[in-house]
């Protein structure tokens, strides 16, 4: 029914004199990259989960924190390499970008989507620590807080404590800062010229943390080394910048009369298993060999497997029959799944709300055990003192879950619907941009995580 109802008004959208006489261009579909939706679902709850285990249970299996099958780590990298798909069809195909209104009117709605999440965020994280800290630093939190809220922290990452995951969202804001320039020149580039731009960007940030394996002896210096590494702007805006470049050949590719979809859906189903394995191979990793082990194999198959999950999200749009929507590869039919959808479409809200949840809760359950509510020294400590025994994790993703639909439903999506028509109105930049929740293929306008 929704591919029926998207196919009519496109249809009308490209046949109707009104509707060209106003200006209004055709309707972008995006039918083919619903999977993406779902995937950023997977994501957000795969860091959600990570840090969960990894900080606020404590584990009965000898000390071990991580008690699911969970290799979180990529789910970063993933974020970043497919943010850029969905912003190829959406704005360089039609070219809104292309002049300085329409780079102007992105920047507006690119703001719209993160500044209401980043900036709550932010703030309840600055409660979270005032709370729960014994020994409060008061210069270095509002250091700390005004280096993030001046998207500092993923340049300088000692800001990054109050911020905790928010420096992703700030990588976010640079990389879309770049996306109209780059998006401009686009269509001169072959398609050579694409492919070893991903891979040259994806050498570079590899080469970083080669590096840092060759030149820092093992021990805290490395581990600083590479978690430095796996926020730092430099090796993660490549990813998004090789993202955007892979959503160039996607969009070259998939009009191909003679492409073989049967080979990218077997090639990516084959892909699914091969990642997944990696993902489940973190809990007996860190059983044998420690915490410290498992992070370690974890940044290293984010700098190492871009490739593969380039491979892999261009298989998933690659793989879908325009003609025959139903038969499509296994992946694309988990991935569509409902309640990865549902997920997918508070994504961002979920990445930023559930570390404040989880530290109301351990403060709460701290309080209501030892009567003292603080976890924590001071803001550089990530070993809490008081963590909730393992059974409590049911009870911790139905409250988080529960304050992610809500902020979703009564603060992100009504902010970024008022801020995103606070500006300007432009009938040539604004007539394609997809009604928000009308449909699965509208989604992706209003997503930026």
């Amino acid at each position: 029914k929704v591919l029926i109802n998207c196919a009519h008004w496109t249809m009308v959208a490209e046949t109707d004199p009104l509707l060209r006489s106003r200006g209004q261009a055709p309707t972008i579909s995006f039918d083919d990259m619903l999977p993406f939706q779902g995937l950023r679902g997977v994501c957000a709850m795969a860091i959600f989960l990570g840090h969960q285990t990894d900080i606020f249970l404590a584990s009965p299996f000898h000390g071990q924190s991580v008690v699911v099958g969970l290799e979180y780590l990529q789910a970063v990298s993933l974020f970043f390499l497919l943010s850029g798909i969905p912003l190829v069809r959406l704005y360089s195909t039609p070219k809104k970008v292309n002049d300085w209104a329409g780079t102007v009117d992105f920047w507006r709605k690119r703001a719209a989507r993160l500044a209401p999440m980043y900036y709550l965020t932010l703030v309840l994280n600055l409660v979270a620590v005032v709370l729960s800290v014994e020994k409060l630093d008061v210069s270095a939190t509002l250091e700390s807080f005004f280096g993030c809220a001046f998207l500092l922290q993923t340049w300088v990452p000692s800001f990054i404590n109050i911020g905790g995951v928010l420096w992703q969202v700030a990588t976010f804001a640079y990389g879309y800062a770049l996306f109209p320039f780059l998006s401009r020149r686009l269509e001169r580039w072959s398609d050579g010229v694409l492919g070893f731009g991903i891979a040259g960007l994806w050498l570079f940030s590899a080469a970083l943390w080669a590096a840092i394996l060759a030149l820092c002896p093992p021990g805290p210096s490395q581990d600083l080394a590479l978690l430095i590494w796996h926020v730092h702007c430099v090796s993660r805006l490549p990813q998004i910048i090789a993202g955007v470049l892979l959503g160039a050949l996607v969009e070259r590719w998939r009009e191909e009369p003679h492409l073989n979809r049967n080979r990218w859906a077997i090639v990516t189903d084959l892909l699914s298993l091969f990642l997944l394995a990696t993902a489940v191979q973190a809990p007996v990793r860190q059983w044998m060999n420690g915490t410290s082990a498992r992070l370690d194999d974890s940044i290293g198959m984010e700098a190492v497997f871009l490739p593969l999950h380039a491979l892999w999200l261009a298989g998933m749009v690659l793989a879908y029959r325009p003609e025959e929507p139903e038969r499509v590869c296994c992946t694309r039919v988990v991935l569509s799944a409902r309640l990865l959808l549902a997920l997918g479409d508070i994504s961002l809200v979920l990445y930023c709300v559930h570390i404040p949840v989880l530290f109301a809760y351990s403060m709460v359950f701290a309080y209501v055990t030892t009567g003292d509510w603080h976890l924590a020294p001071t803001i550089a400590d990530y070993d809490l003192r008081v963590k909730a025994p393992c059974w409590h994790a049911p009870f911790q993703w139905i409250l988080v879950l529960a304050v992610s639909f809500l902020v979703a439903r009564w603060f992100e999506a009504p902010m970024r619907k008022w801020l995103s028509a606070a500006g300007p109105k432009s009938a040539t930049h604004s007539a394609v941009e997809p009604a928000p929740r009308a449909a699965p293929t509208q989604q992706f306008g209003g997503q930026a995580v």
